[in-house]
């Protein structure tokens, strides 16, 4: 039941209480009245405790709200319970109408017997004062005898087993009664009541001054009906007045016979209607149930099967699956699996040149194959992801080599011939996973290191998985890492291998990551650049970088700083725009050397517009550096096409350097083609005191690595230059 549902219950609740004879009794004190009130409270109280009574004839139950945010809840209807709850609902149903309709039929039949009643007594009532006018006309009232015309009267004009009595109130407040097959005993209370108390109001009596219409001027028929002594009476008078007589009150009451007639006539037939209603009512009740339980189980087993079935393949999908892992008679924790888990990396190009139907039914036929010569005691599936996935015990090892053997097929379609190219992982549950969420992440992370290492195959390596999810953690804290500042520049010296002066520095970045220490690029650059705080992350550079030049600068130091942007920097708006601020602060042209890591695809891309775009920055007085100079094929080709001042000779050349020839030939090619372009020349990555001594041999003059200096503090920096006082 809803929030919505709740509040119309309540308030219709509440109105029916208010028009019962409980509020206002606009709807009358009778069974129709205490019907609302009835009502009306089971609807505060259905909506006080979330119970609808519906529900119960359906067999279904209102689901939690944690229930109805859940992706994984399925339920089957048993036919045994919705027939209980229909039996339950339409047996209560029927009764509280059967007590309804008995309710209005008693009422409806003592209203009519009483009116019937009242009428009758009319003309009793008009036959006694013709009578007794006519006896007094004839006589003076203090001649006749009353009590003996009265006794005349009834035993002349009345049946013998008529209950009834008249009396006369006269002028003095003598009373006269006579009275048929009543006892003494309810005579005296009679009379008593009369005097005392229906005497008083002989308005609301009936008049028989109308002959035929004499219901005219009556508001109720219970306004006539008195209950004396345990039993009640119709009761009428009249004002009489005769020619020869003062006035006189006539009273004529009868037994009633309305209430033991109802009761022993239509509510006895009413009762067995009812229960001929309420039987009917039990069987259309399970007539119902089994009626919901064959169609509502019907569609709930197709939406179960729909839900739990790739609609592209028809293999289970990644809830199926997930729920079969939660199912410990399925999957056996004790028992070994093995999963293995492919994903086709030609798809995208499949789709690029043919329909998306196409591409549906080579992957239909595909599984249908899967699902016809797989054992089916192993689990075919395909992940949200598109990965195709098979689980099964160690023991069915065929199965898997089968998997991988149709997977690696050539798919043919009509005239068309497909390779899907798959990348293929593999892994133990539970060995090397212990539930279905790590299973999926662990499949997604190998097939991610898998492309990205170009191999066709790749099993599980808990390095891996460890790696990614450190991954995935610092990909979420970057954003608070730059709001927080836990960014910081550290300078690795440029130092002069023949002096061992430091001529320039670069600016190397670092994050104090405030739990895994202070972290080196590797294990965030790449995050950075693909994240949406690069350009926010380049300009904390830019900035930070032109603040310790203008500190040197104050300190007396004309010291050139190097810092690394990559190619998509140079096109962002934000950081052309600090950059162009940077170097109207720092005055002294060609201080500061911008170094760029131009991959080789960026460069080949388009090099005719990243070189517009040095060339602008160029001259905004930057020096140009092109960092790991000789690691790509493409290098020599465009270098010349660049505005570049300086070339960084990756480490790679120098790890391996020794006093063979053969070890110098990389660095004397870039020598001499930076002597005839017209570049200076820093060696990155110097660590021995062997590779400075054939640096220098071979001509080199600036280099930076671990042998003069790890990357260091701004403050540790200017501790090692020179005292300049």
């Amino acid at each position: 039941m809803n929030s919505l549902d709740r509040f119309a219950r309540a308030i219709l609740g509440a109105l029916l209480i208010s028009f019962s004879p409980i509020g206002i009794n606009a709807s009358g004190n009778d069974v129709i009245g205490w019907f609302f009130a009835i009502f009306g409270i089971a609807n505060i109280f259905s909506a006080i405790t979330s119970w609808c009574f519906m529900y119960s004839l359906v067999g279904l139950t209102s689901l939690s709200s944690k229930e109805e945010d859940s992706d994984d809840q399925s339920f089957e209807l048993d036919f045994k319970s919705i027939r209980k709850k229909a039996l339950v609902g339409f047996g209560t149903v029927s009764i509280l109408i059967s007590a309804f309709f008995i309710g209005e039929s008693y009422e409806s039949g003592k209203a009519t017997v009483q009116g019937m009643e009242l009428q009758q007594l009319h003309h009793h009532t008009a036959l006694i004062i013709n009578e007794i006018e006519k006896r007094l006309n004839q006589e003076d009232l203090q001649v006749i005898d009353l009590v003996n015309t009265l006794s005349t009267i009834t035993q002349e004009h009345f049946i013998n087993d008529t209950k009834m009595f008249i009396a006369i109130e006269q002028a003095n407040n003598n009373w006269v009664f006579d009275a048929k097959n009543i006892d003494q005993a309810s005579q005296q209370n009679i009379l008593e009541a009369l005097k005392s108390h229906i005497s008083n109001e002989p308005d609301h009596l009936m008049s028989p001054n109308i002959e035929h219409d004499f219901f005219h001027s009556i508001d109720s028929v219970e306004d006539y009906y008195y209950a004396i002594n345990d039993k009640q009476y119709a009761i009428t008078h009249h004002n009489f007045l005769a020619q020869k007589t003062s006035p006189i009150q006539i009273y004529v009451g009868e037994l009633s016979l309305s209430s033991a007639h109802l009761i022993d006539s239509i509510i006895s037939r009413m009762l067995i209607s009812s229960v001929v209603v309420i039987w009917i009512a039990l069987w259309g009740a399970v007539a119902v149930a089994f009626f919901i339980w064959k169609h509502v189980e019907g569609s709930n087993r197709r939406a179960i099967k729909a839900a739990n079935t790739d609609s592209q393949t028809g293999l289970l999908n990644e809830r199926a699956l997930r729920e079969i892992f939660s199912n410990d008679l399925t999957i056996q924790p004790s028992r070994e699996y093995t999963v293995y888990a492919a994903k086709f990396r030609n798809l995208s190009q499949i789709l690029a040149t043919n329909s998306s139907i196409i591409l549906t039914q080579v992957l239909q036929r595909l599984a249908t194959r899967l699902k016809q010569e797989v054992d089916p005691e192993c689990i075919l599936g395909r992940l949200n992801d598109s990965t195709f996935v098979i689980i099964t015990p160690v023991a069915k090892a065929n199965c898997v080599n089968r998997f991988k053997q149709l997977i690696n097929e050539t798919q043919h379609l009509d005239n068309f011939q497909f390779s899907l190219e798959p990348t293929e992982v593999e892994l133990s549950y539970p060995t090397d996973v212990s539930d279905f969420e790590n299973l999926i992440s662990s499949v997604s992370t190998l097939i991610y290191h898998a492309n990205q290492q170009r191999l066709p195959y790749l099993r599980y390596q808990q390095h891996l998985i460890q790696n990614s999810q450190k991954v995935s953690q610092y990909s979420a804290a970057l954003k608070t890492a730059i709001e927080e500042k836990q960014f910081e520049l550290f300078l690795q010296p440029k130092v002069d291998m023949r002096t061992g002066d430091i001529v320039g520095a670069e600016a190397l970045i670092r994050w104090n990551h405030p739990e895994d220490g202070l972290l080196s690029p590797y294990h965030f650059l790449d995050l950075v650049e693909q994240s949406n705080i690069r350009s926010s992350f380049a300009l904390f550079v830019v900035n930070e970088v032109c603040r310790m030049a203008l500190a040197l600068q104050s300190a007396g130091y004309q010291l050139p700083l190097s810092l690394n942007l990559n190619g998509y920097d140079v096109f962002d708006p934000n950081v052309i725009t600090t950059l162009e601020k940077v170097s109207k602060e720092l005055l002294v042209q060609k201080h500061l050397m911008l170094e760029i890591e131009l991959t080789e695809s960026e460069t080949a891309l388009d090099v005719d517009h990243i070189a517009t775009q040095l060339d602008y920055i160029s001259n905004l007085g930057f020096a140009i550096a092109l960092d790991d100079f000789g690691t790509g094929m493409s290098s020599f080709s465009y270098s010349h096409a660049l505005p570049i001042n300086t070339i960084k000779i990756d480490r790679s050349f120098v790890l391996n350097i020794n006093d063979s020839d053969q070890s110098h030939i990389p660095i004397k090619a870039i020598l001499f083609l930076a002597e005839n372009y017209g570049y200076s020349v820093v060696v990155e990555g110097v660590e021995t005191q062997q590779q400075v001594n054939i640096l220098i041999e071979l001509g080199c003059t600036v280099c930076q690595g671990y042998f003069y200096s790890k990357p260091i503090t701004f403050d540790e920096f200017v501790t090692c230059l020179p005292d300049l006082h």
